[in-house]
């Protein structure tokens, strides 16, 4: 099986999350036309507390199964390896169906938890989902494991264009069949929804069994004959027990992760409602906040999970053979990596918020000041993601969920005190959101400089990252409204203006900031060099005399 190094990894973890998330909004104009705001608000409440029990039905084990492989592996255990993914397979095909029963029978309860009992028919027709999504978890931990991120990659797109052509298609058609039998879109337009999702786990699950025990099963089978380790073989009842040590405080980890989202959907609407707004505006608030502003919070943080999904393997082969020296050198590209990344994307959705919501939702584009304000928590979600897979790497997988309670303790507080007043509302959640991102980042931080004996100092990786991204920001901006302008000339159509607009913006500020990059250091020739064809884009930047400059000084 052929193994790729962790930047490439993450390049092609990181390629496959960017198409997957693009193509993820391609039926949001769809649905916001058919549902508006308030409907959004509405699907978003109940998809929320679905993505928290599939985040339970995961629990982080793709990433716990792959440290577990690549230990093995860095010792010769093949055999080893195959006991641990059998192992972790019935784990998760056993938890997968228990969720899938207790979501299609517990269907009406979680509807009116979460205040929407229009999602009962939504939760029925995705519980199928747990199933198809264990199987895929499970593979995609060993796929992980020995360091061949294509299969994930790859069964991400799968499963995104599935959901994406089947959501837009069977929304239209679950809204029209509710209009002519006169029965409530939002809840046929969830349930149109519901059933992409379903048939999305299921093809990416096929793709990858296929792709275990078809394609790489003579692999699989010459690893079994080159077995170099003569210890003690694994059995499966130890193999769960550590699986399950693992699995207790990542867990914990998803019940904080996804505790901001549940105490938003719990609380904000009656909140708002509390504050003196209208059920009407409590539910439009809430939709440009959860739909809206969280989706497109999504874009920069797409890439610590294929981050830390690629340094995860090497560092936990780097601590079992001893290396710290490599321990910490993976660390400190773990940090540069994410800033390099997530500043651009952070800093053109702030400066371009209104022509970017425009381009996605249409008319449906209110909302672009809380993109602005809130964009930039992306760093800080990241920095704690990134902090929680190096202390599972550090064997202390319960620090960072501990953390992430008490910062969500201190948000729940927030929410309470800020969001019932009028002129902050929903920015409420934003700034406690924000407070419960700090604590946890401070407290984990803590504890990584105690263990390693030394802690890396965030603010010399986001200076040059920053610095280029905020010059790129600006010069986006000012690029995107002279050609506006000048397209406006031509084509008095708003939307065909500002789309074609934001679109050559976009590759523009890439450019710009790449140049600023190489140019201030922040990208080396070898970080180029790492990438997947990294040798032919640094001989293409060789013809420009600027880049070549830069690129030989560094």
């Amino acid at each position: 099986m052929r193994r790729q190094t962790s930047s490439k990894g993450f390049a092609t973890l990181s390629a496959a999350s960017v198409i997957s998330k693009v193509l993820a909004f391609v039926y949001l104009p769809i649905q916001a036309m058919l549902v508006h705001d308030s409907g959004n608000g509405v699907i978003s409440a109940g998809f929320k507390l679905y993505l928290f029990i599939y985040a339970l039905s995961n629990a982080g084990l793709p990433i716990i199964i792959s440290k577990f492989i690549s230990e093995r592996d860095g010792l010769g255990d093949y055999r080893g390896s195959r006991v641990i993914f059998r192992t972790a397979f019935l784990m998760t095909l056993v938890l997968g169906m228990l969720l899938s029963l207790f979501t299609f029978f517990a269907s009406g309860f979680l509807a009116s938890w979460c205040g929407m009992p229009e999602a009962k028919l939504m939760f029925m027709v995705i519980a199928p989902t747990f199933l198809f999504a264990s199987v895929g978890c499970s593979l995609r931990g060993y796929f992980q494991g020995k360091q061949d991120m294509v299969p994930t990659a790859i069964s991400q797109v799968v499963e995104q264009i599935i959901n994406s052509v089947f959501t837009a298609l069977l929304e239209i058609l679950f809204f029209r069949y509710a209009v002519q039998a006169n029965k409530d879109t939002v809840t046929y337009t969830a349930a149109g929804s519901a059933a992409a999702t379903v048939m999305a786990a299921a093809g990416s699950a096929s793709f990858l069994a296929y792709m275990y025990f078809v394609v790489f099963r003579r692999q699989r089978e010459r690893e079994y004959s080159q077995q170099k380790y003569e210890g003690p073989g694994l059995k499966s009842g130890v193999v769960f027990k550590q699986i399950l040590i693992f699995t207790i405080p990542s867990i914990i980890s998803c019940i904080a992760t996804s505790a901001a989202d549940i105490i938003d959907t719990k609380s904000c609407i009656p909140l708002l409602l509390k504050g003196g707004y209208s059920v009407s505006q409590a539910y439009a608030l809430f939709g440009i906040y959860s739909t809206k502003y969280q989706r497109l919070l999504t874009l920069p943080v797409i890439f610590v999970t294929p981050l830390v999904t690629a340094m995860m393997p090497s560092l936990s082969a780097a601590k079992s053979r001893g290396d710290y020296e490599y321990f910490k050198y993976g660390v400190k590209e773990a940090y540069r990596l994410n800033f390099i990344v997530v500043m651009p994307i952070v800093a053109g959705l702030s400066f371009l918020a209104r022509p970017i919501l425009t381009v996605i939702f249409a008319a449906q584009n209110a909302g672009s000041l809380m993109i602005i304000l809130g964009t930039w928590m992306a760093l800080l979600s990241t920095i704690q993601a990134l902090q929680s897979g190096i202390l599972i790497a550090l064997d202390r997988p319960l620090i960072s969920p501990i953390t992430l309670i008490i910062g969500m303790a201190a948000k729940t507080i927030l929410n309470y005190m800020l969001i019932p007043i009028y002129s902050i509302n929903i920015y409420g959640a934003l700034i406690g959101n924000a407070i419960a991102w700090i604590i946890s980042i401070a407290i984990n931080q803590y504890f990584i400089r105690k263990i390693m004996g030394s802690g890396q100092m965030l603010q010399k990786y986001i200076i040059k990252s920053g610095m280029s991204a905020i010059t790129m920001g600006g010069l986006s901006l000012g690029f995107y409204t002279g050609l506006y302008s000048i397209i406006n000339l031509i084509c008095s159509r708003y939307l065909i203006v500002n789309d074609l607009a934001v679109l050559f913006t976009i590759p523009f500020g890439a450019g710009i900031y790449f140049m600023m990059m190489v140019g201030t250091g922040g990208i080396h020739k070898n970080d180029i060099k790492r990438l997947p064809k990294g040798d032919k884009i640094v001989n293409v930047c060789t013809k420009v005399p600027f880049l070549r400059i830069a690129l030989d000084r560094v």
